[in-house]
């Protein structure tokens, strides 16, 4: 009997460990523990960040300043071996990017998020706005499916999100000679051997044309998603829609249609500007990028802004340095935008209440290490912590007059006090 008892404990502990990962289900992302998460952040090529030395956790300072812009979400671009300027002779080391997998590097920097409460979306980024599928079965496929890598994946499935390649692929309309068909048939095959290897996190899709075509991916996406066992797959569109939808009538049809499917969508990089010829060549489509977040807030679409530093043009950039005290106009507008921007949980939902501005109240120190005083004139009947999902996160406790101890992740979260003169809100940072 007391066999039998271990043994269905045993099988409990197991089918527990192997529900531990993100999972799609239907337009909805879930976390590991199968609630909503609306994934809202910011691509950042931290690779390029040349200050860093992946060797040592000079890393840390940047994610640190990457979170407090409020995101959940960060999207790295890496590169497969030989294809970044770390692996070059002239610039770096061949094989620095392979070693960074196989020495843990790669896995302290999404530990790293981790810790940061962020969802990591891992891409690899060097066959973009190509059609080469011998290489994307071959150098791009060979990476994910690479012994080091499948670890890493499986041992981070908690948060992680793998992107296959970023905007890769043709659909026919730009003449690279690939189809639609092709499209589909290599991303199911793809799909399959990453689950055939038990990788079981949800799997990424770009739009093809550079990510730009989010048509023809939502008319395929139900045939791709058709060839996932675990039905795991989140499809993306970037939305540098200049030439494909100028108008707020046009912009306006490819948001419904993209939310009209029954597939998980986001948009994988909103920005201010896209290449013309090149990246110092630019269009501006800030009425574009705001007009479609506006519509993403509504309807709890995830996004992704395009970028937090390090591009070629600097109008995209929402930090030139990387440091968060030196946001752009991009940048502020990105994270503070009283309608869509990432320092409003789940875009205002905690904030749909009679709340009352009340003179003469302060939260300090903000960030603190998760003790802070509240000064008000007003007597406080209650407070409370959302995280970014607008989850009510920790009970908070008052360890003397108007001061209180929060014992929580760091991250940003959104503090609300409720007085018997009104209500207020404020975003508290917790870094420890």
């Amino acid at each position: 009997m007391k066999t039998m008892f271990y043994s269905v404990l045993l099988c409990f502990a197991f089918l527990k460990m192997e529900a531990q990962y993100m999972q799609v289900s239907g337009k909805n992302v879930k976390d590991a523990n199968g609630n909503t998460v609306t994934l809202r952040g910011i691509n950042y090529p931290i690779l390029d960040q040349g200050e860093i030395d992946f060797n040592t956790n000079s890393f840390q300072y940047y994610i640190d300043e990457f979170a407090k812009t409020g995101a959940n979400t960060i999207r790295i671009p890496w590169y497969t071996n030989g294809q970044h300027w770390r692996d070059s002779v002239d610039f770096g080391a061949p094989g620095t990017l392979d070693g960074y997998i196989a020495n843990g590097r790669l896995a302290a920097l999404i530990d790293y998020c981790f810790l940061k409460n962020l969802y990591v979306v891992l891409d690899i980024h060097d066959i973009t706005c190509t059609n080469d599928w011998a290489k994307f079965n071959g150098q791009v496929m060979n990476f994910w499916k690479s012994p080091n890598v499948v670890n890493l994946i499986n041992t981070h499935q908690s948060k992680l999100i793998i992107n296959l390649a970023n905007e890769f692929g043709e659909d026919g309309t730009w003449g690279w000679g690939g189809t639609m068909a092709q499209f589909t048939t290599n991303y199911k095959n793809a799909v399959a051997d990453l689950r055939a290897l038990n990788i079981k996190v949800p799997i990424m899709i770009d739009a093809p044309n550079c990510g730009q075509h989010s048509s023809p991916l939502v008319a395929a996406s139900a045939d791709i998603l058709s060839g996932d066992s675990l039905a795991n797959l989140i499809f993306s569109t970037h939305t540098y829609w200049y030439g494909y939808a100028d108008t707020n009538a046009q912009i306006d049809a490819k948001m419904n249609e993209i939310i009209g499917s029954p597939q998980c969508f986001i948009l994988g990089e909103v920005a201010k500007r896209q290449d013309n010829d090149d990246c110092f060549n630019t269009v501006d489509i800030t009425a574009t990028y705001q007009r479609i977040l506006t519509t993403a807030c509504t309807e709890k679409m995830g996004w992704l802004a395009w970028t937090y530093s390090l591009d070629c043009a600097s109008q995209r950039e929402m930090t030139p340095d990387g440091n968060f005290a030196n946001l752009t106009v991009f940048g502020d507008d990105i994270v503070n935008n009283p309608t869509y921007g990432l320092k409003v949980p789940s875009c205002g939902e905690v904030l749909q209440t009679s709340e009352v501005k009340i003179s003469g109240i302060k939260v300090f120190p903000n960030p603190n290490g998760g003790e802070f005083t509240i000064q008000t004139e007003s007597e406080i009947i209650g407070v409370e912590l959302f995280d970014q999902s607008a989850r009510k996160v920790s009970a908070i406790k008052e360890i003397s007059k108007n001061k209180y101890r929060v014992n929580t992740n760091d991250g940003v979260y959104l503090l609300q006090v409720k007085t018997k003169t009104g209500n207020f809100s404020e975003q508290l940072i917790i870094n420890n």
